[in-house]
């Protein structure tokens, strides 16, 4: 326990190496492959050899804690898995890169990656074995036994010696807080696929266009608060409720209703929603005070539209930040008595995984076997289940006052 006491005050009160930005940590950092880890310093106890996520807790709990329920932590999951009866190795292999980046951590998908250097080295930096070989605490903050971070959040006044910190302290990097951090794993390459001139993935280049970077606004700020290790997105109701803005109006004149709606991008930096597997859909109803049942007046759709095969864009109507997306449409409703008004926003996180996933369950069929049959229908199940209801607003009747 001394030892774990020495340690936890070390870290309170200071860190060793604080570096200004350098352009080449990132490229170096995020190579690919990821060399392995190699041995661990002889002076380590054993607690700082152990690389498993549930080592690092014992100092980041916080960070554990939020990691532990965030998508990062299952990136390699039932979604992924299934995949491998269908891909070629080398495509199965290629998604490691962002999926499962350690080296250590690969072995445990793929015997390309169980060489001899690569098993001694998770032989002694994972001695209790990997019980999850998604993205780990490791996958951005060791290399070579090398721990990086950002630099301390605070100003501390007191300096140790670098003998008294756990593993040797740790670099200090600023990239660790600038969007060019997460770009390797969230911009497509450049000789990737292209749809109407755009790549699959183009968060960084969309954020580097927006207002936010001109701000110095980064990645981190929002998905990162506090530096939060939740990076909280498209499926986190609250979250994606704090990054939109509806409003709506309506009018009528001789019987006739106008609907002005408009869904407004306030605190997103890229273009909403991001990528093309999301889609968001707007929805407007009216009620009638007879009690018959409401009836849809318009649906209106937000999203990159691309079909299962990736090879064609049908519709992008995503918002650019700051911008909105706009619904107007009269209505007439006969003889019939109106009641109110409704707008429904719905998020499906997963529209896209989940046409994909359907056809591949008939297209495939034969290619699966039972266990990644029954990985795909899983994933499936949980991904249908994914959307929510974002906002519902009702408008009532007579439209004298804004409402």
């Amino acid at each position: 326990m001394t030892f774990l006491s020495n340690q936890l005050t070390a870290i309170a009160l200071s860190v060793i190496f604080v570096s200004c930005l350098d352009s080449n940590f990132l490229e170096s950092h995020w190579k690919n492959p990821i060399v392995a880890q190699g041995l661990p310093p002889e002076h380590f106890s054993v607690l700082e050899k152990n690389l498993e996520p549930s080592a690092c807790q014992t100092c980041h709990n916080k960070q554990f804690q939020n990691w532990k329920e965030s998508f990062h932590s299952k990136s390699i999951g039932k979604g992924f898995l299934w995949q491998k009866d269908i891909l070629s190795s080398e495509e199965y292999r290629s998604c490691f890169q962002c999926h499962s980046p350690l080296a250590e951590t690969k072995s445990e998908l793929s015997k390309e990656y169980q060489t001899e250097e690569i098993l001694n080295s998770k032989l002694h930096n994972f001695p209790n074995g990997i019980s999850n070989p998604s993205i780990l605490c490791a996958s951005c903050h060791i290399r070579n036994q090398i721990r990086f971070g950002p630099p301390p959040s605070t100003n501390a006044k007191d300096k140790l010696s670098i003998a008294n910190l756990p593993h040797n302290g740790y670099i200090a990097k600023k990239e660790f807080e600038s969007s060019e951090f997460c770009k390797s794993c969230h911009e497509s390459k450049q000789d990737g696929i292209r749809l109407n001139g755009k790549k699959l993935m183009e968060v960084y280049t969309e954020w580097e266009k927006s207002p936010f970077a001109k701000q110095g606004i980064h990645c981190q700020n929002c998905h990162m608060p506090d530096r939060e290790h939740s990076w909280k997105g498209i499926h986190d109701k609250t979250f994606v409720q704090n990054s939109l803005l509806p409003k709506w109006k309506i009018t009528e004149k001789n019987g006739i209703y106008q609907v002005q709606a408009e869904l407004k991008s306030i605190a997103v930096g890229h273009e909403f929603p991001t990528y093309l597997v999301p889609k968001v859909y707007l929805r407007f109803y009216v009620f009638f005070k007879n009690g018959t049942n409401p009836i849809l007046l318009e649906e209106s759709i937000i999203g990159r539209i691309v079909n299962t095969s990736l090879t064609e864009e049908y519709l992008d109507t995503r918002i650019k930040p700051q911008k909105s997306h706009q619904v107007s449409f009269d209505y007439d409703p006969k003889e019939k008595k109106v009641q109110k008004f409704l707008w429904e926003i719905e998020i499906d996180p997963d529209e896209q995984y989940v046409r994909n996933f359907e056809e591949q369950l008939t297209k495939n069929k034969e290619k699966l076997s039972a266990e990644s049959k029954k990985l795909l229908q899983e994933s499936l199940t949980e991904k249908k289940n994914s959307r929510y209801l974002l906002f519902t607003l009702n408008w009532q009747v007579p439209v004298l006052l804004p409402q």
